[in-house]
């Protein structure tokens, strides 16, 4: 009997702990109601989002952002080049493709902190990749000089 007891008077102090808690919370969204201008402010559209012709376009400037940082530039396999001078021109030379990209996911209204992480992601990777392309290009250099024959006098 007295588990009983002792279990009902649980349930009843559960119940009201929750119809408590439940009022309070009603009470807080009563006083402090969300201002929904703010809310709503920001974009939830995406990149899958946006139209076809402006993927197409975000797509174009990205592959063409790629493809700028990619090229096989002959300052890559010269003697003697400063690959921080070389990295900090090809960065320069491609800047305005991510330029176009920011600028396609604006237009289209794209959340703004997606579109941001997006543009930043792109310059990371293209960045690491160039380097290691730069860096196996010198690579290959010294190797190549290592086996080369040491001039007789």
């Amino acid at each position: 009997m007295k588990n009983l007891v002792f279990v009902v008077l649980l349930v009843i102090v559960a119940g009201v702990g929750f119809l408590f808690m439940n009022n309070a919370t009603e009470e807080d969204v009563a006083t402090n109601p969300v201002d929904h201008e703010t809310a709503t402010e920001e974009s939830m559209i995406t990149p899958v989002d946006m139209s076809e012709e402006a993927q197409n376009k975000m797509y174009v400037a990205i592959a063409d952002y790629n493809k700028c940082m990619m090229q096989n530039r002959l300052e890559y396999h010269q003697q003697g080049v400063k690959i921080v001078d070389v990295a900090d021109k090809t960065l320069a030379a491609c800047e305005p493709h991510l330029d176009v990209l920011a600028d396609v996911l604006a237009e289209n209204n794209v959340n703004q902190g997606l579109a941001k992480k997006m543009v930043h992601t792109m310059r990371s990777r293209a960045a690491r990749k160039l380097m290691s392309a730069m860096m196996q290009s010198i690579a290959g250099q010294s190797a190549a000089m290592s086996n080369v024959a040491p001039e007789t006098e």
